[in-house]
């Protein structure tokens, strides 16, 4: 092997050691050439701000990029934290860096997500108190010479789709129950990229179920019929069956009820005999999680901001149970990784700087109209006149969610925006977002309802609530403007129809 083709030395530590986010997962075309990622490590500028997306081409030339970025920074970092008869098996990889030319090796982060890119975090903080029943923070990302540098504006209509990774801890227990080598290599065809054909996708056990599969989502029917095959015990395999049998549905649906998990259903049965490849057709990869971002690259270049609650729920058994996403994120520190992308939001600022913009925030749903006024003031810092905005934020205690606090009182001070805030448990009478706007009728008639009128409303947050609003700008129209029920119904249609009321619930 000359010079040329010598592997760095943390090659093969980097394939093994458990944790690394892109290291070892490898994507070859076997002997058919083909281009490797292209490491460039000059400093990086925030480019103009503009919103064209980038050709196919350059997004992968890009994503390259990073995780090449990536590998150069955490191979002077590994530490001995593999076995050392794993580093020796992840060195059999040794050939597929030595002649990347020639089996077309890259090392890819997520390959069957081709829009995705490696993103560094760059800040996390908490916004309530520790000692609260919700966990809400705040995340940022450098986006700056990625592919999505331009296409990250929360007031733009854009959000964040994140690809969360399981917890390490609990797919270490698994691979313990199951038998399972963690440092094992195995060849998945199911992610490899869909558009390239040809290609073979390696990595190891432990980063198969840390960073693909969906080992703790809940299961469907489905996957309990592909199982029965599996199971070596006659009685198991009986057992397995007959769940997906009519007259076991309430079994199943208990089970469904104590959100078991794939996981769960594994280790259930201590006969279930699997290939490790063959995993990756029982159960699904983990899927995007969509976040509206809170922050407005014109104001911020080369930065995305998230504003994320964390979600729990109780399953049947009082046993507490934490979204994934949310909780992937909730541990995420300044120097982490992740993989996202852009992804397409209805929440878009008008184009019209001086229309009147209404802005409904339910909880986190806060989020693009933080965006929305950073825009407004990016826009009235360099000279234009901008039209007024009223924020109706809603939340349970002032003290402990009002998110953003020192920000808002600041923007409303410098005159960019009315904050009409609803605080549901700090009086003895609740007090909702629809009382707010009742408070501001007037405005709301005169910039929305009013024939000539040319203002804006947006809402964003759960679903429930946006009922109760709906009603109340039904109540302002019949009130205000003297309609019927019925005229009221067909004017809110036609602001909707016209994009002048707009909605994301979830």
């Amino acid at each position: 092997m000359s010079s040329s083709q010598q592997l760095p030395a943390w090659v093969p530590k980097a394939a093994a050691v458990a944790g690394a986010t892109v290291a070892g997962i490898l994507v070859l075309k076997a002997l058919q050439g083909g281009q490797g990622a292209v490491v460039d490590s000059k400093p990086k500028k925030a480019a103009a701000s503009h919103t064209e997306a980038p050709t196919e081409s350059k997004v992968k030339e890009l994503a390259a990029k990073a995780v090449g970025q990536y590998v150069s920074e955490v191979g002077t970092k590994l530490n001995a934290g593999a076995p050392e008869a794993a580093v020796t098996k992840a060195g059999d990889l040794g050939k597929y860096f030595a002649f990347q030319k020639e089996y077309g090796t890259k090392l890819m982060a997520r390959p069957d997500v081709g829009e995705g890119q490696l993103l560094r975090v760059t800040d996390w903080k908490r916004l309530t108190p520790e000692d609260y029943d919700r966990t809400t923070f705040h995340v940022e990302v450098d986006v700056v010479g990625t592919s999505i540098e331009k296409l990250v504006n929360g007031a733009d209509g854009k959000a964040l789709s994140v690809y969360a990774t399981n917890d390490p801890k609990g797919v270490a227990e698994f691979l313990k129950m199951m038998n399972l080598d963690p440092f094992a290599m195995v060849s998945v065809e199911e992610i490899a990229p869909q558009e390239e054909e040809g290609t073979v996708v390696i990595t190891t056990a432990e980063k198969l179920f840390t960073q693909y599969l969906d080992l703790f989502g809940k299961p469907t029917r489905e996957f309990l019929k592909k199982l029965v095959p599996y199971a070596v015990d006659i009685m198991e395999k009986v057992t397995i069956a007959e769940l997906t049998l009519d007259r076991k549905t309430d079994e199943f649906q208990e089970k469904q009820a104590r959100a078991c998990t794939y996981a769960d259903y594994l280790t259930e049965f201590k006969s279930l005999k699997i290939p490790l490849e063959k995993y990756a057709e029982l159960m699904p990869t983990i899927k995007q999680r969509v976040y509206s971002i809170c922050s407005s690259t014109a104001y911020r270049p080369g930065k995305c901001q998230l504003l994320v609650v964390r979600e729990d729920w109780q399953a049947k058994g009082d046993v507490t149970k934490f979204g994934l996403c949310s909780s992937f994120l909730t541990f995420l520190r300044p120097g982490n990784y992740c993989v996202g992308h852009s992804t397409h939001s209805s929440m878009k600022i008008p184009d019209d700087k001086m229309a009147h913009v209404f802005m409904a925030g339910l909880g986190t749903g806060l989020a693009p109209f933080r965006a929305y006024v950073e825009e407004r003031k990016s826009q009235k810092d360099k000279g234009h006149k901008v039209g007024p905005m009223t924020l109706f934020f809603g939340g349970r205690y002032s003290k402990t969610e009002y998110y953003y606090r020192d920000e808002f009182e600041a923007y409303e001070k410098e005159g960019i925006v009315k904050c009409c805030n609803a605080w549901s448990r700090d009086t003895a009478k609740k007090v909702y977002v629809q009382h707010k706007i009742k408070e501001e009728e007037d405005d709301i008639w005169e910039q929305l309802g009013k024939p000539g009128s040319k203002g804006y409303f947006f809402l964003c947050g759960s679903k429930q609530p946006e009922k109760d609003v709906f009603k109340m700008l039904l109540s302002i129209m019949q009130n205000k403007g003297n309609m019927s029920e019925s005229q009221a119904a067909a004017k809110m249609e036609e602001l909707q129809t016209a994009g002048r009321y707009v909605t994301e619930v979830y």
